[in-house]
């Protein structure tokens, strides 16, 4: 009989050091990669964190029905054109008082990257002390299914839907979130997803360690089965997939200069990711290759940013 082999056994749980502060039953969808996240991310960083954010899939559970709580912790709700701004007054305060405290502000793709995106640069670039997470779903999922900045090439919304008289999906590319954020040269910026938790906890620890220098940024992916055309079961395996071609690829960055937190020696074809889901069904050959050609392209970028310090030197004039 062949011998099993033995699985590594997960860290994750070497991070769970604080009790998880919402209760059994909370009113997301089944599968929803954000429920998760919501309950790693207190468990990682203390239930003493202050959260505000804004209108979004996690606004039901964080805000609370009628006057009953699903949680804990203390929580703000602001407008999402005013997410960061919001953040950076509780902050100040915080600071101000001498209270030792970490601000969490928590938003999805449709604040950070379109609504609330300006304020969001502009205490980036104030280097304000505290942690903003993008949970990224690609999408306006609570308030329809409609695209955001952060939706890629080809995928069905119901803004960009798919049909013989409508739109063949996006027709244009997602942003880099991520990567516009490192350019702000903030303390820290990383990308995260579900599937490496262990990776995710570290740089919610390493922006909790940071956050006294200025301003954190983390962008993670969080899947959304609803709006996404995915069966509940495979959440996981899309962050794993998103992972694996590179196509939604996993760094840091420390005050701008970016390291590659997990190289993928042998990248799949983004096909393997997309099958998953039903907003790409439509894709054909020539479509996957637009979107794998974007994929391939923004990683070159990635990675040549990442040797850039150590390779590149710029030749010194002479001249005056």
């Amino acid at each position: 009989m062949a011998e099993k082999k033995r699985v590594k056994p997960t860290k994750i749980l070497d991070h769970f050091v604080h009790e998880d502060p919402f209760s059994k039953g909370v009113a997301f969808c089944p599968g929803c990669g954000l429920e998760l996240l919501l309950r790693l991310i207190p468990r990682v960083l203390g239930n003493d964190i202050v959260i505000t954010g804004t209108p979004s899939c996690s606004a039901p559970v964080l805000l609370g029905q009628n006057n009953q709580s699903w949680h804990t912790l203390s929580y703000f709700g602001t407008l999402m054109t005013g997410a960061a701004a919001n953040a950076t007054g509780l902050a100040r305060y915080y600071r101000k008082a001498g209270i030792d405290n970490t601000v969490v502000c928590f938003n999805g793709d449709g604040t950070a990257a379109d609504i609330g995106f300006g304020n969001l640069s502009g205490a980036a670039e104030r280097n304000e002390p505290f942690i903003y997470i993008c949970y990224d779903n690609e999408g306006y999922m609570n308030t329809g299914i409609q695209k955001s900045g952060t939706t890629p090439f080809g995928a069905t919304t119901t803004t960009t839907p798919y049909g013989a008289s409508a739109t063949q999906g996006k027709n244009l590319r997602r942003m880099n979130l991520g990567l516009k954020m490192a350019m702000h040269k903030i303390p820290y910026t990383a990308t995260a997803t579900l599937s490496d938790l262990d990776d995710l906890a570290k740089k919610l620890k390493k922006a909790k360690e940071m956050k006294d220098q200025g301003f954190c940024f983390l962008h993670i992916l969080a899947p959304c089965p609803t709006g996404w055309g995915l069966a509940p079961d495979h959440t996981i395996e899309a962050c794993r997939r998103a992972v694996n071609t590179n196509y939604f690829p996993l760094w840091e960055a420390i005050n701008g200069k970016i390291r590659m937190t997990k190289i993928v020696k042998k990248p799949k074809p983004v096909s393997t990711y997309t099958k998953l889901m039903k907003k790409f069904a439509h894709l054909s050959e020539a479509d996957l290759q637009i979107l794998q050609d974007d994929i391939d392209y923004e990683y070159c970028v990635l990675g040549g940013l990442s040797v850039l310090e150590a390779e590149c030197r710029l030749p010194l004039s002479d001249e005056d």
